[in-house]
């Protein structure tokens, strides 16, 4: 499936993919957050959105028999954040926690840890996969306009991604054409893609999950980036 001029395969896993099961998924550091949104959802549907972290991580264990590695955990409270209203894009805490969750998993709410143009692009882009954008506001537009310039980005030269933070009114097409833009240089496009390929097969490994996942494997990654609903909902 083309996708920005690259090709990902959403097919069988592949043999060397580690995952199999849900419980593979839980128990790994390297599981995405759109990937452990889509189990966590699909188990416990939208009522686990408000549930705390101790709840979801015993349910889990309960249900799955397996211990939920703590940056799956993470991620997932990462999701809480972003799905249940705006302080991604209104706090400057918020945003930095859950730019490092999405990259690093680590950690939620801890101890300061300033964010790279690597993670606030792909925490851009991996919100606009599971919900509808909102103005980011002017703090955090003048964090990333710092961590631009410091990587050497003038203003009007911004990596494309980063479109959706200073134009205000964008729409989740937006996060996908700033996603496969070839003007956001080499080494962060490839970061970008390395990681939407990651979601790709891991969503390959457990085709059976409802929501989300299903949207992305039968319609292609693309066109599901481009008409998702806030909550993850269809029109």
């Amino acid at each position: 499936m083309p996708f920005g001029g690259e090709t990902i395969t959403l097919g069988a896993p592949s043999g060397d993919s580690g995952f199999s099961t849900r419980q593979d998924l839980i128990a790994s550091p390297e599981t995405m957050a759109t990937v452990a949104h889509a189990i966590v959802r699909d188990k416990y549907g939208d009522e686990a959105y408000w549930w705390d972290p101790l709840t979801v991580a015993l349910e889990l264990k309960a249900d799955f028999e397996t211990d939920p590695c703590p940056e799956f955990l993470d991620r997932w409270n990462a999701m809480q954040v972003l799905m249940t209203g705006d302080a991604f894009f209104k706090r400057i805490d918020a945003f930095f926690a859950v730019c490092n969750s999405y990259s690093s998993g680590e950690p939620m709410f801890g101890a300061f840890d300033p964010v790279t143009v690597e993670e606030a692009a792909w925490a851009v882009a991996e919100a606009g996969m599971n919900r509808d954008m909102l103005d980011f506001s002017p703090t955090i537009k003048d964090y990333c306009r710092v961590i631009l310039e410091q990587d050497g980005y003038g203003e009007g030269n911004y990596p494309p991604i980063f479109g959706v933070v200073f134009n205000d009114g964008t729409k989740l097409r937006d996060v996908k054409a700033g996603l496969v833009s070839d003007e956001n240089g080499k080494a962060l496009k490839s970061y970008l893609m390395d990681n939407v390929n990651d979601i790709a097969k891991q969503l390959d490994s457990i085709p059976d999950l409802k929501g989300l996942d299903r949207d992305l494997l039968r319609k292609g990654l693309v066109t599901a980036m481009s008409d998702r609903r806030p909550n993850g909902s269809q029109g």
